[in-house]
């Protein structure tokens, strides 16, 4: 589903621009955590957006790898059997593919995930974002207007940057 500016009115919404990765628009009253993998949360809200970077592979096309993301999710989430994932968002540069999941944390409280595989011509975004089942349409139009927001900035190349990472750790 494209989220519809006019429903989401994004004009007082900050533009956050992580490492010259990707940028998007976030509500004001949101913050970014970037010291690991990517957090964006509202800090009186009710979940947050986790996002990790992945180099897309040569010949793969993006809906492979968008499948293979959420594919990932079901089985860690138990779910690899029964599960529905479909594309919002598609055109020749950028693939959104996300899939809902209902699972059981370690404390036995339900807990309510929503996947986003966002699929560049270069890199990949595996996004997630959980809170308690009881809270999960509070800040639905709020996660989907940031991810229909995420631009990626693949001519500045992460995979030279993940090169650069590697050799700095050998």
């Amino acid at each position: 589903m494209k989220v519809d500016q006019h429903i989401i009115d994004r004009s007082s919404w900050d533009e956050i621009n992580i490492d010259g990765w990707f940028k998007a628009l976030i509500p004001p009253n949101w913050e970014v955590d970037d010291e690991e993998d990517v957090i964006i949360f509202n800090p009186d809200g009710f979940g947050e957006l986790n996002i990790s970077f992945l180099e897309k592979t040569a010949n793969r096309t993006k809906r492979a790898i968008a499948g293979e993301i959420i594919a990932g999710w079901a089985e860690e989430l138990g779910q690899q059997l029964e599960y529905e994932s479909s594309i919002i968002k598609r055109n020749k540069n950028v693939l959104i593919m996300t899939g809902e999941f209902i699972s059981d944390d370690t404390e036995g409280e339900i807990e309510y995930w929503r996947i986003f595989a966002i699929i560049g011509n270069k890199i990949a975004l595996d996004i997630n974002y959980n809170c308690d089942i009881e809270d999960r349409d509070r800040e639905e139009s709020i996660i989907e207007g940031i991810i229909d927001s995420i631009e990626l900035f693949e001519e500045n190349g992460l995979i030279e940057a993940l090169n650069q990472d590697t050799e700095e750790s050998e």
